[in-house]
């Protein structure tokens, strides 16, 4: 697979990325790494564009207008970089904001170096929060992770607690917490302040760092010319923040990118709306369906991250349905009848299952389609195996059904000559097949 490379400014002038509009340009200072392509993001219901980094931009945001007043058109920029920060566990701090016809950024004098990149940023975690609590944690999570200056960046983390915690309880549940908080670094920073005999660490971070932070009336003061004391507060800053991020999870009821994937309820998530509550608990206590009951299953896209829609995996209909000990066995069929594909929603597990290897069928008429449709599949199986991410949408609405994390093969090696060769006879059988047919 080849490098991503960072693309020139010139091609923003020579192919622009988004159409002509009232665009606003959000600049940013993050140490996330950025696509060198464009990439689109829908977020509570607004589009926002990844705007590619290049040796004379920095990484950006784009969002058009489309008549929205300036400043709540930001703050939706703003919310957008929160979740995005939260996903990554990254710090986001915009540098500039402007404004053009079309979705560039200022372009600036050329770097020789610098600046992390990748094909295209994985953001199919977004999280939405749905009060304002939600909203200012995440808000205070980003700022707190991306600012340079220590004091500052501390007293941020700590404003999390506070939007989690407004009235009381706070301190009892740093106290709770403090062995359970997790990220890099954050375990040796407390073990480091117990050593120095620091053993009531919630009090120590409110007193020494929180309020001589934020006051300058009464001891303790952070003085920032004092380069040891900023020293120290970088130092624990993993503690501060891990507890932050604890507090946005358990008592602001954000789960983290890691518990996402550890809980996988995205696998199965757009299934379950699609087929209904009542049924999937039908399903999992093993009752015979009724005669004339039914299973609303919609027609589906079948997909793989980072690759082109296939024909033969467009509009896929449900042909068959069966379930046994929690599990519901689909079949779906393409609409001329040449390709079928099955996959096993499995409920108890919360998994949707499919088997590479047996899973996909296809019937040869002899027709040009047939062929290409024997190389597509031969394509998504090479490209599948290549730690593919699998994706199933709805045909009529693309609402996302199911995402399944990329797949690594188990005492397996794929042969991608082998795979490529067959492409290529597949290819090559189309072409015939077009030719006789026309002739």
């Amino acid at each position: 697979m080849l490098m991503p490379q960072m693309p020139e400014y010139e091609s923003f002038l020579q192919s622009p990325v988004g159409p002509p509009g009232d665009w606003i340009i959000a600049e940013l200072d993050t140490s996330i790494s950025w696509p060198v392509t464009p990439q689109w993001e829908q977020y509570a219901g607004a589009e926002f564009l990844l705007v590619p980094i290049t040796s004379e931009s920095v990484p950006a945001v784009a969002f058009r207008r489309n008549g929205l007043p300036l400043r709540e058109a930001q703050t939706k920029v703003m919310r957008f970089l929160s979740a995005m920060s939260w996903s990554t566990a990254a710090g986001i701090v915009v540098t500039d904001f402007s404004s053009d016809r079309l979705p560039r950024p200022m372009r600036r004098q050329k770097r020789l170096f610098g600046g992390v990149i990748t094909q295209d940023l994985d953001l199919s975690y977004l999280p939405l929060p749905q009060d304002d609590r939600g909203r200012l944690a995440l808000a205070l999570m980003r700022e707190g992770r991306g600012l340079s200056h220590p004091p500052y960046s501390f007293l941020s983390l700590y404003r999390v607690l506070e939007v989690a915690f407004p009235k009381k309880g706070r301190a009892e549940w740093m106290h709770a917490a403090i062995n359970r908080i997790k990220g890099h670094g954050a375990q040796e920073a407390i073990q480091k302040l117990r050593e120095t005999g620091i053993e009531n660490i919630p009090d120590h971070l409110y007193e020494a760092r929180r309020k001589a932070i934020a006051h300058a009336k009464e001891q303790p003061i952070v003085d920032p010319d004092d380069a040891g004391e900023s020293e120290m507060i970088r130092r624990e800053l993993p503690v501060i923040a891990g507890m932050a991020e604890l507090a946005i999870e358990e008592v602001l009821g954000i789960p983290t990118r890691h518990t996402e994937w550890s809980n996988h309820l995205y696998e199965l998530a757009g299934f379950k709306d699609a087929i209904g509550a009542d049924a999937i608990a039908a399903i999992l206590s093993g009752s015979d369906p009724e005669p004339e009951e039914t299973i609303n299953l919609p027609c589906i896209d079948v997909e793989l991250r980072r690759c082109p829609q296939w024909q033969v995996f467009r509009r896929l209909c449900p042909v068959h349905a069966f379930h046994q000990n929690g599990k519901l066995q689909l079949i779906y069929r393409s609409e001329d009848g040449l390709a079928e594909i099955e996959f096993i929603l499995d409920f108890r597990e919360e998994r949707l299952r499919f088997n590479w290897n047996g899973g996909i069928r296809l019937a040869d008429d002899g027709s040009r389609k047939a062929a290409e449709y024997a190389a597509e599949v031969t394509t998504f199986l090479r490209n599948y195996l290549g730690n593919g991410q699998l994706l199933l949408f709805d045909a009529d609405t693309r609402q996302q059904l199911s995402r399944v994390d990329a797949f690594i093969p188990t005492n397996f090696l794929p042969n991608y000559d082998t795979f490529d060769a067959e492409i290529m006879k597949w290819e090559s059988e189309a072409v015939r097949r077009a030719s006789t047919a026309s002739a």
